[in-house]
């Protein structure tokens, strides 16, 4: 998921850009698409900026009963999708659904590189376009475990843009 729409700078660091009140009804919205959907996440990866734990915390709020675990990492707002897809190999194969919330072109490029042939390809159009504020990729697939994550991996089932 890409972090809902953010304040815009105003002369504070990036890092600290808080979200806006559309920012924050975009991840509401994506909460209650997971809870609708019964989504059952169990590992929640988030860049340490401001608006990627807002975003995530506006996301748990419409999931009543959310115990998965959840941490913060730098190299989600630092890195690339090469570093994006070195933490999601070091995920323990205990949880089956796992979710990250970070940055563009970050996330729409990890979307492209994980997206299988039969994946869907307006999903697939969007992608490689970018990710809008707020929105989320489906991905599933049947790996042994996260450490077998490579290009082509998952089925791309749709790009959920609240």
């Amino acid at each position: 998921m890409r972090h809902g729409k953010a304040e815009h700078g105003s002369g504070q660091p990036d890092h600290e850009r808080p979200l806006a009140r559309r920012g924050v009804g975009q991840a509401e919205l994506v909460g209650e698409y997971l809870a609708a959907q019964n989504v059952q996440v169990s590992r929640v990866l988030v860049s340490d900026a401001v608006r990627t734990a807002q975003t995530w915390q506006a996301v748990a709020s419409q999931m009543p009963g959310f115990e998965g675990q959840v941490t913060l990492h730098e190299e989600i707002y630092s890195g690339g999708r090469t570093e994006l897809l070195a933490l999601l190999r070091a995920v323990p194969p205990e949880h089956p659904v796992v979710m990250v919330v970070g940055h563009e072109p970050t996330m729409a490029a990890l979307t492209s590189l994980l997206a299988d042939d039969d994946s869907d390809s307006g999903s697939i159009a969007q992608a490689r376009i970018g990710l809008p504020t707020g929105a989320m990729a489906v991905l599933s697939g049947s790996l042994a475990d996260w450490s077998a994550l490579d290009e082509d991996s998952l089925r791309l089932h749709t790009i959920v843009r609240p």
